[in-house]
């Protein structure tokens, strides 16, 4: 006869959790040790379960082969099945465990992946959709072996087998010596595992019913068991004092059957002794002082002090003889919200229900150390502040300070409100502003106490903006050369100005380099008759050049005939009455300056002279004197050579 399949409930269990030994029941499950594959025999079959290589999802499902009394048969088993309700699960659960494990795990699948393998045995609807389990029917009573093998395309790898042996379907066997004991904090429930257990039953249900009606199952459920001496171990810390429970267990198996209960516990929860009550807390600097009253029960012998952020997470942090009015606790935060409470505990150690919650706030009133290593890095439209981080547990975050000038006297705009908790800061100013800026920094901790100020920094934008160019005027011919005029608009950071010349095919050069101040620029190295084209820019602080302005042209005048003066003779006047100098015209009509010599330097000493002969005041016996003609035009000639009295 050829064998059925119909798929059962899912459990997510891993190969050990399949391990079972071998048992003289021939109708009990007897797969070999560590074989990834559990069978639970039936009339016509027997119920097969294995575990999710890799916990994912095959590509191309299982297949079940079968041999043994009825010969050789193949079952595929889809993985996922198609959604159905007979799955025993909603839709979304169906496309939640199908997606979980789908593709190989991740670290964020782990976590999910492991939680449904915790509560498979709770929840048989997974194994279902996910087709690690199966029933085969139709057998013809014998012996078997099925082996599955899961697929991935052409390739089918071993997953395990199992062997059995058609028959009866054997009951869960349920737990043994179930006890119950009780203290102060509620119940505690101990027992054995089934002693006829071949390795199926995985986990546990607790019910508890009051001293009379039905009873209910605790959470958590499952209870899955543990493999500490003195059996299975569960809490119910729900039992009140003077309240009586009643307690049944049962144990549930690897394809989510469950056992008959065990026979019912009674057990009453006792009172324990009053708990003191709080009756101040105190913060100082990391510490909070608790005073409380004595307990008027004479069982007390002492007192836990607990402690916590929330009513659910106080755990003990001293334990005091009940004599004690006060504690101090000296482990707090600053800035961190406490809670406090009491537990009395009788001469064997067993504590009570804790007093009233009391709350006190941990404050550090000693100054965090002045932040180090404020640099400040300079861009277009920012500067961006770095610094090293504090090393203070209970710090609140950093205050950014800025002025615009120098020292502490200068006002202080602060830039951040509240203390940031990252160790870097961009200050964004608009682009083109100049201003240098000063920075220092202030660490806060939680409770608002700030450190002295950081060593300052300072820095200003980067300058990438040129100026804009001068305006040229027209060039003017003057005596001494060629006089250029121009305007600037208005820039902070000015900082001077290039004069270029070019003349003919030359390349243009910087003439002259000027300062800030300066509109006006007489150019003396011009030389006559030779045509030049002028054009200037302006440079800022930054060293940015601007454009150059439009060009304009002009030139000196050749001279027509001899400028050049000749025969210069200086005189020494008697009573030191000056220097008399005469000389000889040119060929030229010109004018004359004199120039008296002050080292290498001329200092002109005469107005423009039409006359052959002028008398320096001024002059005196080590005088040196040069002459210089100009033309109508504006041409100077050549200093003459040097003359000097007695010479």
């Amino acid at each position: 006869m050829r064998p059925t399949r119909t798929i059962l409930s899912l459990t997510l269990l891993t190969p050990l959790s399949l391990s079972l030994a071998e048992t003289g029941n021939t109708n009990a499950p007897s797969p070999s040790t560590k074989t990834g594959v559990a069978a639970l025999p039936t009339p016509d079959g027997a119920l097969l379960r294995w575990y999710l290589p890799g916990d994912r999802i095959p590509g191309n499902g299982f297949v079940v082969q079968i041999s043994g009394t009825s010969g050789e048969q193949s079952l595929p088993v889809a993985s996922p099945q198609p959604f159905s309700a007979a799955l025993g699960i909603s839709q979304e659960e169906y496309k939640a465990i199908t997606a979980i494990y789908q593709g190989a795990p991740t670290e964020d699948s782990r976590i999910q992946r492991a939680i449904f393998n915790l509560n498979v045995v709770a929840r048989p609807g997974y194994a279902r959709a996910l087709g690690i389990q199966a029933a085969l029917h139709g057998l013809t009573p014998g012996a078997y072996t099925a082996t599955v093998y899961v697929v991935n395309g052409s390739a089918r790898t071993r997953v395990g087998s199992a062997a059995f042996r058609t028959g009866p379907t054997p009951a869960v066997p349920a737990p043994i010596a179930l006890k119950a004991t009780t203290n102060f904090t509620g119940a505690q429930l101990t027992w054995t595992p089934p002693s006829s257990d071949t390795g199926l039953v995985v986990a546990y249900n607790v019910y508890r019913a009051g001293a009379a009606g039905g009873f209910t199952r605790l959470d958590p459920a499952p209870f899955f068991r543990t493999t500490g001496p003195g059996g299975d171990v569960f809490q119910d810390m729900s039992l009140n004092s003077g309240q009586t429970g009643r307690y049944q267990v049962t144990a549930v198996d690897l394809f989510g059957r469950e056992s008959a209960p065990t026979t019912a516990v009674t057990v009453t929860a006792t009172a324990g002794p009053v708990s003191p009550e709080i009756t101040r807390a105190t913060s100082g600097n990391r510490t909070v002082t608790l005073d409380w009253a004595a307990s008027p029960d004479a069982r007390v012998k002492t007192v836990l002090v607990l402690r916590g952020t929330t009513p659910d997470n106080l755990t003990t942090i001293a334990t005091v003889a009940s004599s004690n009015r006060t504690y101090v606790d000296r482990t707090v935060q600053g800035g961190v919200d406490y809670l406090y409470a009491l537990a009395a505990a009788d001469q064997n150690g067993q504590p009570s229900g804790r007093s009233t919650l009391t709350e006190a706030t941990g404050r550090n009133l000693t100054p965090p150390a002045a932040p180090r290593g404020l640099k400040v890095t300079s861009g277009e439209k920012t500067l961006a502040l770095t610094w090293a981080a504090n090393a203070e547990p209970d710090l609140r975050g950093y205050l950014v300070y800025r002025s615009e000038g120098e020292g502490t006297a200068a006002p202080e705009l602060l830039l951040t409100g509240l203390p940031i908790q990252v160790t870097s800061y961009t200050d964004a100013i608009p682009q083109g502003v100049q201003t240098r800026y000063h920075y220092r920094l202030v660490a806060v901790n939680t409770s608002q106490i700030g450190s002295s100020p950081s060593v300052p920094a300072s820095a200003a934008l980067l300058d990438t903006t040129a100026p804009p160019a001068p305006v040229l005027a027209a060039v003017s011919l003057l005596p001494g050369g060629l006089g250029l005029t121009w305007i600037q608009a208005e820039v902070p950071d000015l900082a001077g100005f290039e004069v270029i010349r070019q003349s003919g095919t030359a390349p243009a050069t910087v003439l002259k380099a000027l300062d800030a101040g300066n509109r006006t620029y007489l150019d003396t190295s011009a030389v006559s008759g030779v045509l030049y084209t002028y054009g200037l820019r302006s440079l800022d602080r930054a060293g940015n050049r601007s454009q150059v302005s439009a060009g304009v042209t002009a030139s000196r005048p050749a001279a027509t005939g001899d400028l050049h003066p000749t025969d210069l003779k200086a005189v020494l006047l008697p009573d030191k009455a000056g220097v008399r100098l005469t000389w000889a015209a040119g060929s030229a009509q010109a004018r004359y300056a004199v120039y008296r010599l002050n080292g290498a330097a001329e200092v002109q000493v005469s107005d423009l002279l039409s006359t052959l002969s002028f008398t320096d005041p001024q002059g005196h016996a080590d005088s040196r004197y040069v002459l210089r003609s100009v033309s109508a035009a504006g041409v100077v000639s050549e200093p003459t050579p040097v003359a000097a009295p007695g010479r």
